[in-house]
């Protein structure tokens, strides 16, 4: 499969232009960009297998936990500076995932506003809270922070995010600890593992939790924590503060 990106001037082009293509943005043919702007694309040097992402369930945003997989699987190949350029998400959201983001976004089903394409066609915001408000890069994102090849499943630690997952991934990974893998898989195991003992987490115990993490780590070299540790160091501060 190829992959292409956005040129620098398309991508300021298009970003520029979004009030006057809303209506382009609803249809399930892309081919309007060719006509808006000549040779917006430039093929990405990798190439990565043929694959398709989950578009099977009436609710898109169930999919999200089987496509972290197939995303990551296909292009956890890619480094981490191409996977923050907005002109790769860019480019791969108007071409191989125009159908995909059609659905996923509900685009042909809702009322179409500017900040609804800039945010997930594009980069809206800061960087680091893009990566994770765009759909595909939120993606590949979440994926590189919780897959571990170590383990027989590198996927375990998604578990959490079966459900809610956009809110949840919003809310865990704009903490500036959740972007070490290690930390963040310790995160998502203690509190799946929660969950499991003690039934579903109130949202105020999940917040407290990620306030608690954020704290420890400006008391504690979190790094020189081992993951089980780190794990059990929330769940022991849960237990201590909502079970006792």
């Amino acid at each position: 499969m190829k992959l292409y990106f956005m040129k620098e001037d398309a991508l300021i082009y298009f970003k520029s232009n979004v009030e006057n293509n809303l209506k382009n943005y609803t249809t399930k043919d892309n081919s309007w960009i060719h006509s808006k702007y000549n040779n917006p694309f430039e093929e990405f040097k990798l190439q990565v297998p043929d694959f398709n992402l989950d578009m099977s369930s009436d609710k898109p945003e169930s999919t999200d936990y089987n496509n972290v997989k197939i995303m990551y699987n296909n292009l956890k190949n890619i480094s981490d500076s191409q996977a923050t350029d907005e002109r790769f998400w860019g480019g791969l959201s108007h071409t191989i995932f125009w159908e995909f983001l059609n659905y996923r976004c509900k685009i042909n089903t809702t009322e179409i506003t500017k900040e609804k394409v800039l945010n997930n066609y594009f980069f809206k915001q800061a960087q680091k809270r893009s990566l994770i408000l765009n759909p595909l890069s939120r993606l590949w994102w979440v994926g590189r922070l919780i897959y571990d090849e170590n383990n027989e499943n590198p996927y375990y630690a998604l578990e959490y995010l079966k459900t809610d997952f956009s809110t949840k991934v919003l809310t865990l990974f704009s903490s500036n600890y959740t972007n070490n893998p290690k930390i963040a898989r310790a995160v998502l195991v203690a509190l799946a593992e929660l969950e499991k003992e003690y039934g579903k987490l109130e949202r105020k115990k999940f917040l407290a939790i990620v306030r608690y993490v954020n704290m420890v780590g400006g008391v504690v070299i979190l790094d020189f924590l081992s993951q089980e540790e780190l794990k059990e160091k929330i769940k022991r501060y849960y237990v201590e503060k909502f079970v006792l």
